[in-house]
This record gives C-alpha cells, sequence and structure tokens, in this order.
C-alpha cells in the first residue's frame, strides 16, 4: 500500500470560488468535479510511486501463489496445537514427580521441626528493611527463622515482576497452619517439584507461571516471588477454577434455600455468604439455579424459569445480587422442594444423555433443619438398580448452632453420594463448603491412572494493570491454564495390613497468554481483513479480533463468555440483535462439536475502524479441532482476494549470494515493523532487552551475516515426542542456552523482499520536474509512506523532517501496517475501483495526531503473477482541510465522513451530523444504503450518586454519628489486630474478605473517623452532591452508510445527481469524485430545511428490552455445547472411601471474637 500526506487547501478554493460565483448548474459542478478527482489521481500517483513499485515486484519475480485454506489451516493448527501440547507435557512431569516423591516421602518430626521453605508471604527479601505497615502476624516474627531470605531480579519474560527463576516459593493461606503436620509434609515433599519447574522452563523460555495446588491448600508456584504483603491475603488456591475445573469436571446443581420465617437474621447472612461460596467454585462449564422454598418453590430469578443456566460470571452476579433480596418468610416444605430438584435434574439426565454417559449432578440444601423423615423421595427419585445407580449427589449445609433433628439431614447427605456440613458461623463457610469438591472429584481419584487435563476459560492475568507499558487500557493480557489431577499413591500400614491412600494430591498447572496463541496464527499470511479465531466447547470465543474485554480500563463481567454468535454477523436484513443467523449458528455448533470442514461465500457484514465503518463483503471461514483440548480454531478469508498471497524465496541467501548486506535495506529512522508480530527473538527475554522492535530486527540481521547463522523454530518438531497424548510425557527434553532463539524464516524473508522493494523509491526525495513540484507545492504535500504485507511501513518528508525532540510523528500513529484502517479499506476499494485511492480523515473522536489533521489517501498495490494478483503493499498520503465561504460544501467518504468542509470542527464527523436532511434523501435515492450493525458486548454508563456523607441535604456531625464512626473505627483496628495474630483455624476469615464475598451491598471498606473532628454543635457545610460512573452490560446498534459507487445517479463518467428546491427542503448537488471513494456534496444553505433540528448519526444506540437484565440473553443457554471428555463421576469403590463430614466446632475465642466482630459491624 502506497500513500501520500498533503493539504487540499489551495485548490479547494480555487474550484468553489471559481464556480459558485457564476452558477449552480450541475454540468460546471460535474466538470469540477472531475478536474478535482484528476488532479488527485495525478497527485497521487507522483507522490507515492506506485506503480514503480508494482514494477518493481514483478522485476524482483515475486510470485502469486494460490493460498488453499485447507491447507493454511492445518498449518496453524499444528503450530498452535504443537505449543499447547507442550505446555500439557510440562504440567504432566510436575504431576508424575508430584505423585513419585509424596510416595517416597517418610515424614521425620525431627526433620520437619527444623525445615525452612521460601515463603512468598513471609521470607525476607534480601536488600530491604523490615516494613511495620506489612501485616506480620505474631508467630510469624517470633519464628522468623522458619522462611528462607529470598534474592529477586525484575525479568522480563515476568513482565519486569521480581522473581527468582532457581527455585519456587509457597504461598500458605491465611486461614491454613503452616506448621500443622499434613502442611509440612506436603511442603517438604513437594520442595522437589522445583527439578521439574526448572527444567520445563530452560526447555521452554515461553513458559508462563508453572504451580501446584495442594489439596491442604497452599500452592506452590515458578518462579519465586514476593505477594503484596500490605493487603490481607485471601487467597486460596482451592477457589481457583483451574483447581476446582480439573478435580471435579462439568456439574448440573440445584441450589435450594430454605426461606421460611426462622431463616432471618444471622442465618440469612451466612446463607448469603454460604451460596457466594458455593457459587464462586462454579465456572462456564457448569449449570446451576438457584430456588428458594417455604411453602412452595420460587425461582429467584423469574425468567430463568425452571432451567439450569450455565454458570457465566454475569449470571453468578445476578444470582448474587437476587439472594440479598429475598426476605424469609412462612414454613419450609423440603418435601415439595426436593421433589422439585430431583424432577429437574431428571429432565436434564434425558436431555444430555446421562443414561449413555454419566453426568455430574448435585442438589445443594440450605437450611436451618429438616422437620421430617424424607427417606421415601430419595427412594423414588435417587435410587435405582437395586441401590448402586443414584446419580444425584446431596450436600447439606445445616446453619445455625441450635438445631434439631441433625441425623435425619446427616443420613439424607451421606446415603445419597454427599455430604453434610454444619456451618454455625461466618468463619466456617469458606472451608466448609470447599468440601464438597473432594467428594465430587473421588471417582477421578479412585480411578487412578488418567490424569485428564483441564483447560480453563479466559481469565485476566492479575498482574496486568492498564498502566503497564505493555499494555494499553482496551487490550488486558488475558491468559488460560491449564491444570492436571495428581493421585495420592502412599502405601499405609495398619495392623500388618496395607492400604493405597485414596485421596487428591493437588492439581498441577500453568497459564497461557491469549496473545501467545494469536501470534502462533500467522496473521501476516492470512493477510489483510483476515483473521482466526478461536473457541471453546461452550461456543465462548477466546481469541477473535473483535473480542473486546475491556471498555476505558473497566473489565467487563462476560469477558470471558462471549458467544460467537454475539460477535459474528451475517448481512442479512432480517438479522436482529438476539436473533443469530441460522448460518452463524451451523458454523458455531460445527467447532463446538469439534469437526472439521469449511463453510464458503458467507455473506457478512464487516466492520472495523472500532464499529464505525462497514463494508458488506463474503468470506470463506474453514475450521478444525486443537488436539487435546476443548478449542477448536478457524481462519475467515475474504472471498475476492483472500486466496492468493505473495511467495517469495530465500532472499536472506539470495542477497548473500549478490554481495548484497540485507541491513541496508533498513537504514534511517523512518519505518516501522509490525510490534504484534514475531519476526525473530531470543528465548530467554531477560538479558536481551531492545528498546524498539525495529532495534531487535537490525540485531538478528546483523546476526545473519555470520556464517555459524541457522534458522531455528520456536516449537520445533522433537523426534523423541509420542504423537500419542496418553503416552508418558518427554520430561528430558533438551535446555536451551542463553544465545538460544527462534525465527520465522518465511516471514522474515518476505520482510527483506519488501525492504528490498521498496528501499530505492524511499531514498532522498527528489521532483523530476517543475511541473510535479507546483502541483505537490499547491495542495501541501508534506510526507509519503508505505505498508506492506509482511507488516513494514515506511514514510518520507517530502520537504525534510524537522525535528523535534521527544515529537511524534507519522511512525508513532501507525505501526501496524495491514492492521491500519487506511490499509484495509484501500484494499476494499480496490475491489470496487482498482484504479482508485481511498481517503480518510481521523475520526473527530480519535487521538489527535501532531502537526493537525490530515486526510490520509491510500492505494493498494496488487502484483500480478500468471493471471493471479495479491494484495502486497498500500501507498498513503495525508491532505490537510479546506474553507471557503460562499456555500457549504463537504467531500465525504464511503461512509459519510466528512473529509474536507468550509468548517474545520464538521472534519471527521458524518455528514448526518450536521446535514441529517441531505443524508436520509441520499438513502431514499439508493446513493447511501443503511446498514444496522451490533455490538453485543457493550459496556454502558451511567453516572450514579455516592452513597454516604454526600447526599441530597446536609450532612450533620451529631454525637450518635460520632460514636457510630468511632465504634467502626474501633472495630476495624481490632480486626487489624487480629489480622496479625495467628488465626491457624480451619476456614477463619477476615471481615474484608466477607464484605468482599459479599459485594457492594455491604461497605467493602471500614469508615474511618475524619482527621479533624468539628467542634461542638458545629454543622458541616452542605457539600455537593457527587456522582461517580456505574458500568453495566449492555447491547448497542448502530446505523452505518455504505456509498453505492456503482448507481448509475453517480456512477463513471458525467454522471451526477442534483435535487432541486421543494418546499422547506435545501437543493443540493453531489457528483462522485472520479478515481476514489469520495463524493462532492454541494448544499444551498440559503433554502429552509424541512426539519433544521434533524440529524442522522453512527453513534452507538443503547438497545432497551423489555426483559430485565440478563433475560434478554437466556436464548445463548439453548445453544449446543460439547460437554467435556474424560469425565468421572463414580466409580465402584467410592463408597467405602467416602467421608460424610459431622462439620466442625468452635473451639478458639479468637474465632467467636471474629464472629461478635462481623456481626457488629454488618449493624453499623
Amino acid at each position: 500500500m502506497v500513500a501520500i500526506s498533503s493539504v487540499f487547501f489551495l485548490f479547494w478554493l480555487k474550484l468553489l470560488f471559481s464556480g459558485v460565483s457564476c452558477s449552480m448548474e450541475g454540468e460546471m459542478m460535474s466538470l469540477w468535479a472531475e478536474k478535482f478527482g484528476e488532479e488527485l489521481w495525478e497527485l497521487g500517483e507522483k507522490m507515492t510511486k506506485a506503480q514503480e513499485i508494482k514494477l518493481k515486484y514483478k522485476q524482483l519475480n515475486a510470485r502469486v501463489e494460490k493460498k488453499d485454506g485447507e491447507t493454511l489451516l492445518e498449518s496453524i493448527a499444528d503450530n498452535v496445537g504443537r505449543m499447547l501440547q507442550r505446555k500439557m507435557d510440562s504440567i504432566r512431569c510436575v504431576v508424575l514427580k508430584a505423585e513419585e516423591v509424596s510416595e517416597q516421602f517418610e515424614y521425620n518430626e525431627t526433620v520437619a521441626k527444623n525445615f525452612e521453605y521460601y515463603s512468598s508471604k513471609y521470607s525476607p527479601i534480601a536488600g530491604e528493611d523490615f516494613d511495620p505497615d506489612e501485616l506480620w502476624p505474631d508467630g510469624v516474627v517470633q519464628n522468623n527463622d522458619t522462611y528462607k531470605v529470598m534474592y529477586f531480579y525484575q525479568d522480563t519474560h515476568f513482565f519486569n515482576i521480581s522473581v527468582n527463576t532457581t527455585h519456587s516459593s509457597v504461598q500458605v493461606p491465611t486461614n491454613v497452619y503452616d506448621r500443622s503436620t499434613r502442611v509440612l509434609e506436603a511442603l517438604q515433599w513437594s520442595e522437589q517439584l522445583d527439578d521439574v519447574f526448572v527444567q520445563n522452563y530452560n526447555s521452554d523460555p515461553a513458559l508462563s507461571w508453572q504451580y501446584f495446588g495442594s489439596d491442604t491448600g497452599f500452592l506452590r508456584h515458578y518462579p519465586a516471588m514476593s505477594w503484596n504483603r500490605k493487603e490481607i491475603d485471601v487467597f486460596d488456591c482451592r477457589k481457583r477454577s483451574w483447581f476446582i475445573e480439573t478435580a471435579t469436571c462439568s456439574k448440573d446443581v440445584v441450589i435450594l434455600l430454605d426461606n421460611s420465617g426462622s431463616m432471618t437474621g444471622y442465618r440469612n447472612y451466612i446463607a448469603q455468604l454460604t451460596i457466594k461460596n458455593l457459587l464462586d467454585t462454579f465456572s462456564n462449564n457448569d449449570f446451576v439455579n438457584i430456588f428458594n422454598f417455604s411453602s412452595e418453590v420460587s425461582q429467584i430469578i423469574p425468567c430463568f424459569g425452571d432451567k439450569l443456566v450455565q454458570a457465566t460470571p454475569e449470571n453468578i452476579k445476578v444470582f448474587n445480587e437476587a439472594v440479598r433480596q429475598i426476605e424469609p418468610e412462612g414454613h419450609a416444605n423440603h418435601r415439595i422442594a426436593l421433589t422439585f430438584a430431583f424432577e429437574l435434574l431428571e429432565q436434564y439426565r434425558e436431555i444430555r444423555g446421562c443414561h449413555n454417559q454419566g453426568c455430574n449432578q448435585a442438589i445443594m440444601l440450605i437450611t436451618d433443619g429438616i422437620p421430617e423423615n424424607l427417606t421415601d423421595i430419595f427412594d423414588k427419585y435417587n435410587n435405582f438398580e437395586n441401590g448402586t445407580n443414584k446419580p444425584v449427589r446431596m450436600f447439606a449445609y445445616l446453619l445455625g448452632k441450635e438445631v434439631t433433628k441433625v441425623q435425619e439431614i446427616q443420613s439424607m447427605a451421606c446415603l445419597n453420594r454427599g455430604l453434610y456440613s454444619h456451618i454455625q458461623s461466618l468463619d466456617q463457610v469458606s472451608e466448609e463448603v470447599l468440601k464438597y469438591v473432594n467428594v465430587i472429584a473421588m471417582p477421578l481419584v479412585l480411578q487412578g491412572t488418567e490424569h485428564p487435563p483441564t483447560w480453563t476459560h479466559a481469565f485476566l492475568d492479575p498482574n496486568w494493570s492498564p498502566d503497564d507499558d505493555s499494555s494499553t487500557q482496551d487490550s488486558p493480557r488475558l491468559m488460560i491454564a491449564v491444570g492436571a489431577p495428581a493421585f495420592d499413591r502412599k502405601l499405609l500400614y495398619s495392623n500388618d495390613t496395607k492400604t493405597v491412600s485414596k485421596g487428591l494430591l493437588g492439581v498441577a498447572g500453568t497459564d497461557i497468554s491469549v496473545e501467545e496463541l494469536d501470534r502462533l496464527t500467522l496473521p501476516y499470511k492470512l493477510g489483510v481483513n483476515a483473521y482466526s479465531f478461536i473457541i471453546s466447547n461452550n461456543g465462548y470465543v477466546l481469541l477473535h479480533p473483535e473480542l473486546k474485554p475491556v471498555y476505558k480500563g473497566h473489565l467487563k463481567d462476560n469477558y470471558n463468555s462471549i458467544d460467537l454468535v454475539e460477535i459474528e454477523q451475517v448481512d442479512d436484513d432480517n438479522q436482529t440483535a438476539r436473533n443469530p443467523d441460522p448460518t452463524i449458528l451451523d458454523l458455531r455448533q460445527r467447532m463446538v462439536n469439534n469437526e472439521k470442514g469449511e463453510m464458503l461465500n458467507v455473506p457478512v457484514r464487516f466492520h472495523y475502524d472500532n464499529m464505525r465503518r462497514i463494508s458488506q463483503e463474503r468470506q470463506d471461514y474453514y475450521y478444525a479441532p486443537l488436539p487435546n483440548t476443548p478449542f477448536s480454531l478457524a481462519i475467515a478469508l475474504p472471498s475476492d482476494y483472500g486466496s492468493t498471497w505473495i511467495k517469495v524465496g530465500d532472499e536472506v541467501k539470495k542477497n548473500q549470494h549478490m554481495g548484497l548486506n540485507v541491513s541496508d535495506f533498513f537504514v534511517g529512522e523512518n519505518w516501522k515493523i509490525h510490534p504484534g508480530w514475531v519476526y525473530c527473538k531470543y528465548h530467554y527475554l531477560e538479558g536481551h532487552e531492545f528498546k524498539t522492535p525495529e532495534d531487535e530486527l537490525k540485531h538478528f540481521l546483523t546476526k545473519m551475516g555470520d556464517p555459524s547463522w541457522y534458522w531455528a523454530e520456536q516449537y520445533a518438531i522433537d523426534p523423541n515426542d509420542d504423537d500419542e497424548f496418553d503416552s508418558t510425557p518427554n520430561c528430558g527434553r533438551s535446555t536451551l542456552d542463553e544465545s538460544s532463539y527462534y525465527c520465522n524464516k518465511e516471514l522474515v524473508q518476505l520482510l527483506v523482499f519488501d525492504a528490498k522493494v521498496t528501499n530505492n523509491s524511499y531514498q532522498t526525495w527528489k521532483f523530476a520536474n517543475k511541473e510535479e513540484q507546483d502541483l505537490i507545492e499547491s495542495y501541501n504535500a508534506s510526507l509519503r509512506f508505505v505498508a506492506t504485507m509482511s507488516g513494514l511501513t515506511r514514510w518520507q518528508f517530502i520537504f525534510g523532517e524537522v525535528e523535534v525532540e521527544n515529537d511524534r510523528e507519522f511512525g508513532d500513529y501507525h505501526t501496524k501496517a495491514i492492521d491500519e484502517t487506511w490499509y484495509r479499506a484501500a484494499v476494499l476499494q480496490h475491489k470496487l475501483d482498482p484504479h482508485s485511492f481511498f481517503y480518510s480523515v481521523q475520526h473527530s473522536e480519535d487521538e489527535k495526531e501532531e502537526g493537525g489533521l490530515k486526510v490520509t489517501a491510500s492505494m493498494a498495490i496488487f502484483p500480478r503473477d500468471g493471471g493471479l494478483e495479491a494484495p502486497s503493499c498500500v501507498c498513503d498520503g495525508c491532505i490537510r482541510t479546506c474553507d471557503q465561504e460562499e456555500v457549504d460544501c463537504y467531500v465525504i467518504d464511503n461512509n459519510g465522513y466528512i473529509i474536507l468542509a468550509d468548517n474545520d470542527t464538521t472534519i471527521g464527523s458524518f455528514l448526518g451530523e450536521v446535514e441529517g436532511e441531505i443524508i436520509r434523501h441520499l438513502v431514499d435515492e439508493g446513493i447511501f444504503k443503511k446498514i444496522i450493525t451490533y455490538d453485543l458486548q457493550a459496556l454502558c454508563v451511567e453516572m450514579r450518586k455516592v452513597d454516604g456523607m454526600s447526599n441530597d441535604g446536609p450532612y450533620m456531625i451529631t454525637p450518635f454519628r460520632i460514636f457510630t464512626l468511632g465504634l467502626q473505627w474501633i472495630l476495624g483496628e481490632i480486626l487489624q489486630f487480629l489480622s496479625k495474630m495467628q488465626l491457624f483455624i480451619e476456614g477463619t476469615e477476615t471481615l474484608e474478605e466477607y464484605y468482599d464475598q459479599l459485594d457492594d451491598d455491604y461497605p467493602a471498606e471500614i469508615p474511618q473517623i475524619p482527621e479533624k473532628k468539628p467542634k461542638k454543635q458545629e454543622t458541616v457545610q452542605p457539600q455537593k452532591t457527587k456522582y461517580e460512573p456505574h458500568f453495566y452490560s449492555c447491547d448497542n446498534s448502530s446505523t452505518l452508510y455504505i456509498l453505492q459507487q456503482n448507481n448509475p445517479k453517480i456512477g463513471k463518467g458525467n454522471n451526477y445527481y442534483h435535487k432541486t428546491s421543494t418546499e422547506g427542503s435545501k437543493p443540493y448537488f453531489i457528483k462522485r469524485i472520479p478515481r476514489s471513494n469520495l463524493l462532492l456534496v454541494v448544499v444551498n444553505s440559503s433554502y429552509p430545511s424541512e426539519d433544521p433540528y434533524y440529524k442522522e448519526t453512527t453513534e452507538p444506540v443503547t438497545i432497551n428490552y423489555i426483559e430485565p437484565f440478563p433475560c434478554h440473553k437466556l436464548n445463548l443457554n439453548d445453544l449446543p455445547r460439547r460437554r467435556l471428555e474424560e469425565c468421572f463421576t463414580e466409580h465402584p469403590e467410592e463408597e467405602e472411601f467416602a467421608k460424610c463430614s459431622l462439620g466442625i466446632k468452635l473451639n478458639s475465642i479468637q474465632t467467636v471474637f471474629v464472629l461478635i466482630i462481623s456481626v457488629l459491624a454488618l449493624w453499623l
């Protein structure tokens, strides 16, 4: 693509003044437009030297080859699949090591007493002094010798976090005592996992965090790092999705909440917290619903009805909010509640075909007592095949201290493959809830041989911040995790007999950046306006160019549960926001089912430029599964021009044989390469930092001249690897030294070729003659540039560059070559008119570039070879705004955005914003076409009044208010004191954690007494009402416009359209400017308008649904899903190892104290 940058100013004035003063006749206007277009074309040709570059491609024997979509997909799937397999092998090696060393380990109490380890929270950090602001429990200060000193250094690969890659460190939850025998034993043997962690990292330095989550609660992570010590630590690996999903597989769960009158007050608080902790253990693979009951059963979300809905973050949030609105009343009828739950789950067993393959189904009952024996209900609905088949597990949570008929509820749970828990206080909730995980995991543990990997949906890297240099607010660092279970194989001896300890040892896992997946999809080979995407077994999008998880720094609730049908939009006039087209539904189902195939020539609404531009296109889809994962990969190629690409040979070697140094093609500073693509990199980023991607490239170009140079892949095929996943992983893979690197040979060769083609054209600019100089100066053309499919962008200042320290120039704003709006649009324009430029300006809401407002003129170059052509590059330019005073004149682009106008403030805006009547008439005449597009992952904002001291009336500091604030402050100080003590009691929670779990209905911070107290009887002056933004998920629609360039009214030749004045309307003239995407619009504003306030806009409009959120998207719940494979739901020995808890008892005055504080704080 080639381009220019200039100013229309002089010629624009010359055109309009010379004609407006004489006549408004259409012929004269048509001549203006024709002359305008021809002169712009000549300007573009002379500046961009597009024909010269096109000829150069031919002279250097660029080959245009057919691009077979199926072959390309296989290449990408192999590329991505090999990387994912390496990650799976890494954690499988951790699992094998964990099972081996735990089985052989012999606990020695004397050794354990003196055992030291690296603590992520408490180990001293070399070079740092003791910080009194850090939260140090008293036991830590007293037993400081327990924790080894850690040495850290910042590592580029780990996002410049201070780490130590020679060993791991351990995070122990606050409510787990690290000196207990069970924890100490696991801490000791798990130290040997460091050997595997280090081996994995040295053989694949692209590995992110590796970790082992122990069933005892601690997390051993590699590399070692220090956790934030100034905040209360509430992290527990057993609550993380990678741990729970690995242990429990997918689940159908009905939660029954006793809503009788006895469940008021404190029991209601415990019930809310219990439900929230349960919901926090569910993921996108689980289906759940909550029903409250007293004399009848009711849905807490009416529109969910009697359905099990997917446990997406969005639905979980709605459930939690609804639970807090329930008001207990009446008498509980457990019989009808259980009958309802069993019948509902029976329906889903039929739907899911659970008779052929097992399903995880459970009822979770939350109540303060059962008044009668309900054995007959269980015999009827959960006792089949002589009691050997009980498809539904029963988990009963008995709340409160004063309870009766404990035996009834305990037997009910224990005889139905479940668990009984007696929760007497808030501090017990978390630990009691987690116990169900081990129960459901028991069949997996008992089979003991297979270690099925489990993949999570996307999650936000907790180390990411919008302020990161490597990220932007709207480009968060999304990750996925893969985990595998480790089983306890230790032999236990008792009375001369030996048995195997059946239990879950823990879960090994690692994180994988979605960005790393994207880099492996060969975007340069896909080409312009083509893309790849990955979806899960639930149809949720993991990777897609239109996936937008963050809006203005705010993470969307449903960022990891966006369905494919919410992004891909077929070009169908009958399509509405929440009514997916059958074509996309078919594509989705095939991908969910892990099929391989293609769908060709699909009409789509292709939007770009942040959903401000749209084009009606046709795409070819190719899709295939990613082996041994729940994911499917697809690529979308333009049907018209996506089947060809430029193929070159070994350009590096060829130029070296010709005595040319390839580095000479990359001289100066006015060039960039695509920052998101990998050309060449060192495996170990630490110690190989480069200031810019260009510096990194030049470094490797120099190395290519070394005789010892060789091409290396990041994930090369290892002959020692077995293609069968069930085989033992290669845990002794060869390691890489510090100087090891890898390159994308094909991309580098193409880049060198493009650089050579464009190099001579971008030397010092010289005018060919005086005529050319006059033309360029008359438009004040200032800059030209070229961008290629290999990611190279060059630019050149026509009249020399004015150096300004710390200034930003063209290449700092436009680095992404084929992903730039002007590149994508120029290729689309080439399809309509091969001999034309595409002109555009920055949208009025975009960040303004330094140097003033410019128009970019871009033209696609399609080299031909044997009758084939492929988009190789785009040449472009920039042109400044114009001005005139006599009439309202506009030049608009093919999407209706103003390129030139007499009023600078309107440039970059949509014409309908200033001339709504005109754009409406153009649509009526078929000159523009309206297209409605939907953004079904939008985030809307409304301003809400801040609660608290800022309210509508004056705020009085009364004696009671001072007392209340003081008491809250005292409670906060007590809690702070207790948090520094060793409350090593199972399940103890801090008040802050409790507030966090109950979300926004209760304050997340303990209010502090104002530093400056008012004097007696002094009244604080009324304060202004404060508002803060509240973000919420919504659906938006946008009406976009497309110029019908082949409409006979404005088509090629001297055709123009002239609307004469009618009563209450303005006359106007329009004419397409030849060899461009532009339309000249001249409006006589002296005539009155039909409606002077009428406007049309392309801005998104929020869709208002009749149903409350999220009921309008309930149809997504019924779309096909694929159940995860290797799900173990039952085992014949399960009953032998069943553990039915009696709950834990309060045995510490400290625990009671925390309980009292929690209750008091809720009252204040």
